[in-house]
Formats: structure tokens, C-alpha cells, sequence
């Protein structure tokens, strides 16, 4: 009975032995294996890896955002959760694009990724410039915002006998109204412009502003070319016939004034000296860095004569 009992205490003991060396390599196994397959993971910060290239977490959200999720709505786990298996899918064609070389050999498919690169470039360091920056800028490029003078304007609209006619705006379009252009600057010189508009002005879809307009809005309402014609006007200056659109306006130029150049005329014109000097800025900046790609690759030129 006491040798049973000892076998039995013996047995006791090899199965506690067994059960710690087992317990101490699953501990093991846990700590040194699986731990560093999750680590990998969260160091990382993927949301997913498709053959070895990540989805963080960062172009998740912004996708998922992009499309209007609300991450923090318990709702929208489901959803959550086709958006990352479309960025999956989505890796996939990318990767099979590059093994397929679509990049080099679709010309569609290089536009989009050189323009993606273009935009990528230039958001780089796009910091807001300072008032002081602008200013700068501003003075700089003085011509430039001089020119931006105000005029007044006033009218005599004639519609084309035919707005159909393959001849609209045409010397012969010109001449099927000859008569009547004569009756209006007859007019014009015994009466006034306003007397002959009066008498003579048609209606027109819209209507252009009697007060002072920047040359900006003025392309906006009779376009470039007329407007760049008035702008070399002196004051009561009367143009010729000047087609634009359905007919022809013949116009006065009541009043221009040159804006002084000072705090306030900066002021006014400050959005678009922002536009400009982010537009030079960017010009600039991708210029710099094609030069930059250009004096790190090795590049060779044959002759295009051979």
C-alpha cells in the first residue's frame, strides 16, 4: 500500500513538472511570438496590410471621412468595415497596375499620377503667407494692380436682325444694321446718348451696371475684348459699333478712375495679391523641385536627328 501510494505521488509530480515546462512555453509562446506579430502590427499602425504595404490608420480616416462616415458612430462599424475592404481592393489593382506598368505605358494613367505628384509637391510646407509677405509682394508687382482702374459706363444696345445667321457679327451682319447705327450717332451729336437710348436701346438679358466697375466685372458683362478696348478710353469717349454675343453695343464712357495706390486700395485688392502670391509661390516651388530631380538622376539625351 505505502510503494502504491509512492508510484502514485511520483506520478503526481511528473505530471506537475510536465504542467509547468507546458505552462512556461505557452507563456513563452505568447510573449516572444505572438506579441511581436501584434507589435509589428501597432508599431506600424496599419489597418491593414496588403502584401506588405500598409493601409494606416491616417488614409483610413480620410477615406472614410472623404466618403461622409462618422468614425465615432457605433452605426457605422459596418460601414467602416466595407470601406477598408474597398481600400483593399482598391491596393490590389493599384499593386497589379504597377507589376502590369500602366504607369509607363497609359498615357491617361501618367497624367493622373503626374498631376497627383504636382499637387503633392506643392502642398509641401503650404503655409498661409503673413500680411507683411502680401505687402511685399504687393509692392513688388505694383503694375500689376494699377492697371485695375473703375469705369462708368452707359449704353445703346441693337440686337442682329437674325441671331440665327451663320453671318452673326460679320461685316454683312454689320451692314444690315448700318442705317440705323447712322440714325443713333446722328442722335447722339444733335441730342444726347441718352436721348438716343431712349429711342433706340433693345432689351438685353441682363443688365450692366450704371455705377463704377473694376475692368473685372466688365469682362464678366460685355467680355475681354470690349473691355480692354474701353479701358485705353478718355472720359465721354463714344465707341463704334462693338459686337458682342447677339448684337451690338455702341457705348459711352461716362467716367474711369485710376484707384490710388495706398493702405486702403491694398486692402481691396488683397484677395487677389493672395491668389497671385500663392500661384508664384507654387509655380516656383515645383520648378525648384523638378531641378532638383533633374541634377540627382542620370539622365541621357540622344540626338533627335539620328
Amino acid at each position: 500500500m505505502i510503494k502504491l501510494r509512492q508510484i502514485i505521488m511520483k506520478n503526481y509530480n511528473i505530471l506537475f513538472g510536465f504542467s509547468i515546462f507546458l505552462g512556461i512555453c505557452l507563456i513563452a509562446y505568447e510573449l516572444f511570438y505572438l506579441k511581436d506579430s501584434q507589435n509589428i502590427f501597432f508599431e506600424r499602425k496599419a489597418v491593414a496590410i496588403v502584401n506588405d504595404v500598409d493601409i494606416t490608420e491616417d488614409q483610413f480616416l480620410k477615406y472614410a471621412i472623404n466618403l461622409g462616415a462618422d468614425i465615432e458612430e457605433e452605426e457605422d462599424r459596418e460601414i467602416l468595415e466595407l470601406i477598408l475592404e474597398r481600400m483593399i481592393e482598391e491596393e490590389l489593382l493599384v499593386q497589379r497596375g504597377l507589376e502590369l506598368d500602366l504607369h509607363t505605358k497609359d498615357v491617361q494613367v501618367r497624367k493622373e499620377l503626374i498631376q497627383q505628384v504636382i499637387n503633392f509637391i506643392i502642398k509641401i510646407e503650404n503655409a498661409e503667407p503673413t500680411n507683411d509677405q502680401l505687402e511685399d509682394y504687393f509692392m513688388k508687382n505694383i503694375k500689376k494692380y494699377e492697371s485695375n482702374k473703375k469705369i462708368q459706363i452707359n449704353t445703346i444696345f441693337i440686337r442682329s436682325l437674325d441671331p440665327e445667321s451663320q453671318f452673326l457679327g460679320t461685316e454683312y451682319d454689320y451692314k444690315t444694321l448700318e442705317n440705323k447705327f447712322d440714325q443713333i450717332y446722328n442722335d447722339i451729336e444733335s441730342k444726347s446718348f441718352t436721348e438716343a437710348k431712349n429711342n433706340y436701346n433693345q432689351e438685353t438679358f441682363f443688365e450692366i451696371p450704371r455705377n463704377l466697375i473694376n475692368i473685372k466685372d466688365c469682362k464678366q458683362y460685355l467680355g475681354p475684348t470690349i473691355c480692354k478696348t474701353l479701358s485705353s478710353f478718355k472720359k465721354n469717349q463714344i465707341s463704334n459699333p462693338l459686337f458682342y454675343q447677339d448684337g451690338f453695343y455702341i457705348i459711352k464712357l461716362e467716367d474711369n478712375i485710376k484707384p490710388k495706390v495706398d493702405s486702403s486700395f491694398f486692402e481691396d485688392m488683397k484677395d487677389k495679391v493672395l491668389f497671385d502670391y500663392n500661384n508664384e509661390r507654387d509655380d516656383n516651388r515645383l520648378k525648384d523641385y523638378i531641378q532638383y530631380l533633374k541634377d540627382n538622376a542620370e539622365i541621357k539625351r540622344y540626338s533627335l536627328n539620328d
